[in-house]
């Protein structure tokens, strides 16, 4: 005959187990639609900031290599993008961008770029967050992963460099 301790003590593994379970197709689905989200964006950049050969999705690092965005694959090769006056600025180093930041028609779109984020830890060439920019002059920008409007305090205290190497303000 089992106690009543007993009982509890098994209910109560019981339902841990089923919920790191659900806990478990959560995060799955979660990781799924990151992935789907993820995929639509690149395929924005592909319409949007074509490289010279190859897709965005299948990017594995973006350098800057003195005035030129290059982006490189799995495979070791490189590409441009089809209009190099597209690429604008960046974040961080040339090696190892924080962030870029294309320009088309006047409209920015930020690529934010980093290895330990939520987002990027899970993206082959490190895309943490897709940012566009959706008006002029209120400059209202807009995350594609996230679906939210982002504050743009932070723009204003990110320090970008132009691809010629002087101050460039969004």
């Amino acid at each position: 005959m089992t106690t009543l301790a007993q009982q509890h003590s098994n209910q109560s593994q019981s339902q841990t187990a089923w919920m790191a379970t659900e806990l478990s197709v959560i995060n799955q689905l979660n990781q799924r639609h990151v992935q789907q989200v993820m995929d639509y964006s690149k395929g924005f950049l592909d319409k949007t900031f074509p490289l010279q050969q190859g897709s965005h999705k299948d990017v594995c690092s973006y350098v800057v290599y003195y005035q030129q965005l290059l982006a490189f694959f799995a495979d070791g090769s490189t590409s441009g993008l089809q209009n190099p006056a597209q690429f604008v600025a960046l974040s961080g180093h040339r090696e190892t961008p924080n962030s870029i930041v294309l320009n088309n028609s006047g409209r920015h779109v930020e690529l934010i770029l980093n290895r330990n984020g939520f987002n990027g830890c899970q993206d082959k060439a490190s895309i943490d967050d897709i940012q566009l920019q959706t008006s002029e002059p209120n400059s209202i920008w807009f995350s594609m992963v996230t679906g939210r409007q982002v504050n743009c305090a932070h723009k204003g205290n990110k320090q970008f460099t132009c691809k010629d190497g002087l101050p460039y303000s969004l």
